[in-house]
């Protein structure tokens, strides 16, 4: 018979696979379930993260009661800069890469952005169209357990497929 490849070989395929003792193999399952359970931990953000992001949500939203464009803008910075520090720490903390945006948790940030969107659009309406007081700090209030609420959801789908090794 012709060989066409030096992959294609009939060699290693009278040879038994390695023999591991149920034990054995019982404490290697164990020991993978251990380190995604650890991992996981790991992963997820501390309870103040998610905090500090609605903060710097909130306190940009509610900033707009002042109607000061100047001030606005650099309060925009300012909320830029934060989510780059806080998501910066978090990655050091962490020490691994990982894809946070599968299925579930883009579903979760994307409804989190429309939610804070339309607070934002709300407060718009009614503090500068309805001349109503105190819209952008309701807002920038709401914002806070918003964020909070859509960050713990994230950190428990991130949980769920890590624990599942995905």
């Amino acid at each position: 018979m012709a060989t066409l490849s030096i992959m294609e070989s009939d060699q290693g395929l009278s040879r038994a696979p390695a023999e591991m003792a149920p034990g054995e193999a019982a404490s290697a399952i164990s020991a993978i379930g251990d380190s995604r359970s650890w991992l996981a931990d790991r992963i997820i953000a501390p309870c103040w993260y998610h905090l500090a992001f609605g903060l710097l949500a909130g306190g940009v939203i509610a900033e707009a009661e002042i109607r000061s464009w100047t001030l606005f803008a650099w309060s925009v910075a300012v909320y830029t800069l934060g989510c780059g520090a806080l998501m910066w720490w978090n990655q050091r903390r962490v020490g691994v890469a990982m894809k946070y945006f599968d299925v579930g948790t883009r579903a979760v940030f994307a409804g989190h952005i429309l939610a804070l969107s339309g607070l934002i659009a709300f407060a718009c309406w009614l503090g500068l169209d309805r001349g109503t007081h105190d819209a952008f700090l309701a807002a920038g209030t709401l914002a806070v357990p918003l964020t909070v609420v859509s960050g713990r959801w994230t950190d428990k789908l991130l949980r769920a497929r890590l624990q599942a090794g995905q």
